[in-house]
């Protein structure tokens, strides 16, 4: 499988990412490597999984090259007000390439689409989309960032923030988006993932 560009390509920007001060690095690519399975070692990418909006897939295999450099490269944005352990929290995006207009691509940040279905849910890139917190630790290991344990809930007892955490939750699976089926990056909520193609993998920052 080779990483597709989206088929239609928009013409305006996402104000409110585009408008958040921010810091930026990358790009980067996404080393992804088995945890037990280790024949499991390639790259992710971005890929088709409907208008302007791509899945986060992955190929066995060396570094990314040719035309698929631009769909392997990603950035992560930051605002510099969030850290876990000394690592920045902020929003791992992919550039939209355009077709004309005052601009030449538009960031696309990564948020989960959760399938009420199953327990494991899908990075997705989009132009309108809310980012998901992550950032990449000393290791560079990509994490989800979280503040709130809901194992500790009790009932009328406003839950007060846990201190900040990072999770780390990434699988390799077969997924199915919008009717296109890919082997690609899903998150699990709970253990182990309903996806029974699943493995577990690390996805480490490779810069460029």
């Amino acid at each position: 499988m080779k990483f597709s560009l989206a088929a239609s390509l928009l013409a305006f920007a996402s104000a409110g990412y585009a408008q958040t001060p921010q810091n930026q690095t990358g790009p980067f690519f996404l080393h992804i490597t088995g945890i037990e399975n280790k024949t499991i070692d390639g790259y992710g990418g971005a890929c088709h999984a409907g208008a302007a909006i791509e899945g986060l897939c992955f190929d066995n295999g060396p570094v990314p090259t040719g035309s698929n450099v631009n769909y392997a490269s990603f950035y992560f944005n930051y605002t510099g007000n969030q850290e876990v352990d000394g690592a920045e929290v902020g929003f791992l995006s992919w550039n939209l390439p355009l077709a004309g207009g005052p601009v030449s691509v538009v960031p696309s940040p990564m948020s989960f689409t959760f399938v009420p279905t199953s327990n494991v849910a899908q990075p997705m890139f989009g132009t309108s989309n809310v980012g998901q917190s992550v950032g990449f630790d000393k290791d560079g290991k990509l994490f989800v960032y979280g503040l709130l344990d809901d194992s500790t809930f009790q009932p009328g007892t406003r839950p007060v923030a846990s201190p900040p955490k990072a999770y780390y939750s990434w699988f390799a699976c077969w997924q199915s988006f919008t009717g296109y089926y890919y082997p690609s990056i899903g998150w699990a909520t709970t253990l182990p993932p309903h996806n029974p193609t699943c493995q577990a993998v690390e996805i480490t920052q490779v810069m460029v």
